[in-house]
């Protein structure tokens, strides 16, 4: 009998840690990050371990306001994470660990308002000067994540299971690089004004961009979603 019964306990705990290793989900989730999909798998039973891979990414335009311009703004990123998350009470609560690989694009484009710019301590002719881009730089390609989540698709019963992370990717600080394209001050004779002074109008302006932006070195992660357990 005492045989019997250890026979019956080894089995159960080799057909747990079997379901554990097949233990594999895939899901979608909105959010800060746009929109994405995951795959879930267990791979450290034993130690209550999961790896999720995710893929997506997200397109936005809206506008942003210094002190005296206005520009309109557009935002694309596609985004490749990677997190090993930790199950602590072997439930669908986890603390998650891991890298985003992103690929972002930032464009401004100043606005000029009654045909004029104005950058610095200056006012120039939107005509004589063109058009004035933005472009975002100095971000990591690859982003540390840290956050917290819900996901009990490796654990429960059933196939359908609602999720939740929240965290935040470190992307260090965003550096804005402004442009005037098609500057023709210097051609017009008498001109109070040439593109020299535009450029280093601009190189204020930047200044002031990037010490608004400075402090945005992390990116807010909070998705949720629905995983499916296979």
């Amino acid at each position: 009998m005492q045989k019997f019964i250890k026979v019956s306990v080894l089995s159960a705990f080799l057909a747990t840690c079997s379901m554990a290793d097949d233990a594999q989900s895939v899901g979608v989730n909105l959010g800060s990050i746009g929109g994405d999909i995951e795959y879930t798998r267990m791979v450290m039973p034993e130690y209550n371990l999961a790896l999720r891979l995710g893929l997506g990414g997200f397109s936005y335009s809206g506008d942003y306001d210094d002190t005296n311009t206005h520009y309109d703004t557009d935002l694309s990123q596609f985004n490749l994470g990677a997190t090993l998350e930790y199950h602590p009470f072997s439930s669908g609560f986890y603390i998650g660990a891991g890298v985003y690989y992103q690929n972002p694009s930032y464009e401004m484009e100043a606005t000029p308002s009654g045909g004029e710019y104005e950058f610095g301590d200056h006012t120039y002719p939107a005509d004589l000067v063109g058009k004035v881009n933005g472009k975002v730089e100095g971000l990591n390609k690859a982003a540390p994540y840290l956050g917290i989540g819900y996901d009990a698709s490796l654990f429960g019963s059933g196939i359908l299971f609602f999720t939740f992370k929240a965290g935040a990717w470190y992307q260090d600080s965003p550096k804005v690089n402004l442009t005037a394209h098609d500057c023709i001050l210097d051609q017009l004779p008498n001109s109070p004004l040439g593109c020299n002074d535009l450029r280093y109008d601009l190189d204020k302006e930047e200044q002031d961009i990037n010490e608004d932006i400075k402090d945005y070195k992390w990116w807010p992660v909070v998705q949720v979603g629905i995983s499916y357990r296979f």
